[in-house]
């Protein structure tokens, strides 16, 4: 309990504090009158949670999702057990770390002690994050006393523990403050507060609408229709020259509407006037009206959703009916990262710290072994992260990736550099898997060279710059350029050559590095044998409006085929073909 004669932070002086005084700080409950009685669990010791187990994951889940999501827990490591995983992967801040049982808990302390030890003689080594544990699961006595051991072993580090009750666990930590976890029960802790509490609960009504409405929160906006195209798009500035009349707004009217003066928008009008009768119909479509029956059907399957959930695909999408994933037999749940396009991790959303979490996941996996030091530099050449944000950015992708299969998580602690589980893979990997393959077989390679390019969402790392990334970035962008050169020139060799084929091999690549004269040569060379000249003067404009943007010169084998192309001399293809590199 918080000293009454202790002087607070203003608001003026609480933004200058760098790190959260009390990171371990959860709200138990409320009296009476309502005042909250909070926390700090890292000075509680251990609190064991009686009641039933519904009882106990109902104030097991209150405790976690606040610690999860308040600000003062922003560097702090929480696992959590038997409590689901649909909420952790979810919650904008990924602190949460569902674990599948004690044991793997037990693990992850271990290695972390281990971790701790290694640092020991460095100085300038980081104090380790907080780390909670939040049980609301089977706990079996070798369990109960190896964390015991655990606990024990960490000595002075910043541990915070919550079990449910049993004989295992009263054994195994004799001094732990036991707590009512009935509903309706008033609740007294000696060390806190005087005054009876009623604990705060989560109940599984309340989890559903919770985890219902993340789950749309996180839904990518839906493009407008109908009158709503109308709206001004959002880089037009109300000081900036206003546009042509949107195509919506050229229709016939007739002559009261076009002279009542106070009609402006008279197409406007008579849409929405149109549309108006319908609005029950369109109402009963939303998703607000659709809550209550979805959020009954989540509630009916959630547990068995939790029980089973795994890390889900890339949030990119890539890979999850590409011909490419049959290579393996069945699909894999670990992790991908998504670097062949846009940006993606499975399991981090977009929100909160979730792109720079991204970035430190594809960090890791296509620079593995490198050092803190190494990792906090890449990140921000100019401003370096400090130690501490990364061990929280850290945490946030354990949280997120969460465990493989025999309990050990996908990002372990480092023993030498930091690296990932190898189960963890990305749809880079399986590029080069496909490419290699299909490249080493001229007569059934084909399909792989076009399963691999079927993997491109985009160039790499589209819409993102990372310094780190400048060297590898360029690597992809050449394997994916020799991938499709290829793919084009297969598809036209033979007594059956497939131009249509190799054109769209040609232009995917073009897609990904629009300055490769080589494949602008393929594509020359499809539209020539096709007899499409305005295909093939199509390429040339396309490849002199590059060289001019870029202010390049073209190589003199371009050249060259481009005059034989336009002279339409007939030993165009075999000059091309000759000539390719």
């Amino acid at each position: 309990m918080l000293d009454s004669k202790a002087k607070l932070l203003d608001t003026e002086t609480a933004p200058d504090v760098p790190d959260a005084p009390y990171p371990g700080l959860v709200t138990l409950g409320a009296t009476e009158n309502g005042d909250l009685l909070l926390a700090d669990l890292l000075h509680t010791g251990t609190l064991l949670l009686e009641g039933t187990a519904d009882d106990v994951l109902a104030v097991g889940r209150a405790m976690a999702l606040e610690a999860g999501t308040c600000g003062w827990t922003d560097h702090t490591e929480i696992m959590t057990v038997g409590l689901g995983t649909r909420l952790a992967t979810l919650l904008p801040r990924g602190r949460v770390q569902p674990m599948p049982h004690v044991s793997a808990v037990v693990a992850d302390l271990g290695a972390l002690l281990l971790e701790v030890h290694q640092q020991a003689d460095d100085s300038g080594a980081p104090e380790p994050l907080p780390w909670i544990l939040i049980c609301a699961g089977d706990v079996d006595t070798e369990q109960a006393w190896q964390l015991a051991d655990a606990v024990s072993a960490a000595r002075n580090l910043p541990i915070a523990i919550v079990l449910p009750a049993n004989d295992a666990t009263r054994n195994a930590f004799p001094t732990a403050e036991p707590i009512a976890a009935a509903p309706g029960t008033p609740v007294t802790l000696p060390q806190l507060s005087d005054e009876a509490v009623q604990l705060q609960r989560l109940t599984d009504e309340q989890y559903h609408q919770y985890v219902h409405a993340l789950k749309f929160a996180e839904e990518p906006a839906e493009p407008a229709t109908g009158t709503w195209q109308l709206a001004e798009p959002h880089d037009q500035t109300a000081a900036a020259p206003r546009p042509q009349p949107h195509p919506l707004l050229r229709i016939h009217t007739t002559g009261t509407e076009a002279s009542d003066p106070g009609s402006p928008y008279p197409a406007l009008l008579a849409s929405v006037s149109a549309t108006t009768p319908a609005a029950p119909k369109a109402l009963q479509d939303t998703p607000a009206a659709e809550t209550a029956t979805e959020a009954e059907a989540e509630g009916a399957g959630a547990e068995a959703d939790d029980a089973g959930a795994g890390p889900s695909a890339a949030g990119s999408g890539a890979g999850k009916d590409e011909p490419g994933t049959e290579d393996s037999g069945e699909e894999s749940q670990a992790p991908e990262i998504a670097v062949l396009g846009p940006l993606a991790v499975s399991g981090v959303t977009t929100s909160g710290h979730g792109p720079k979490v991204a970035a430190l996941a594809a960090l890791i996996h296509l620079r593995p072994g490198r050092s803190a030091d190494f990792l906090c530099t890449a990140m921000d050449p100019v401003t370096p992260w400090s130690t501490r944000t990364l061990q929280s950015r850290l945490s946030e992708i354990r949280s997120r990736l969460g465990t493989a299969p025999d309990g050990s998580p996908y990002l372990p602690r480092p023993t030498h550099g930091y690296r990932f589980h190898p189960d963890v893979t990305s749809d880079w990997q399986r590029f080069q898997h496909l490419a290699t393959r299909g490249l080493a077989d001229p007569d059934a390679g084909t399909a792989d060279l076009e399963n691999a390019l079927y993997l491109l969402r985009g160039k790499p790392f589209e819409g993102r710059d990372f310094a780190w990334a400048d060297a590898v970035q360029q690597e992809m962008i050449s394997r994916i350029v020799d991938t499709a050169h290829t793919l084009a020139v297969r598809h036209t060799e033979g007594d059956h050559p497939d131009l249509d084929a190799a054109r769209r091999a040609a232009l995917r690549g073009l897609e990904i590095d629009e300055t490769s004269e080589v494949l602008y040569r393929d594509w020359m060379n499809i539209e020539w044998g096709a007899g499409n000249t305005a295909g093939v003067r199509k390429a040339i404009a396309r490849l002199h409006q590059v060289a001019r943007t870029y202010d390049i010169s073209l190589e003199p084998v371009t050249e060259q085929l481009i005059d034989l192309v336009l002279s339409d001399q007939s030993g165009a293809t075999r000059y091309a073909r000759s000539s390719r590199t």
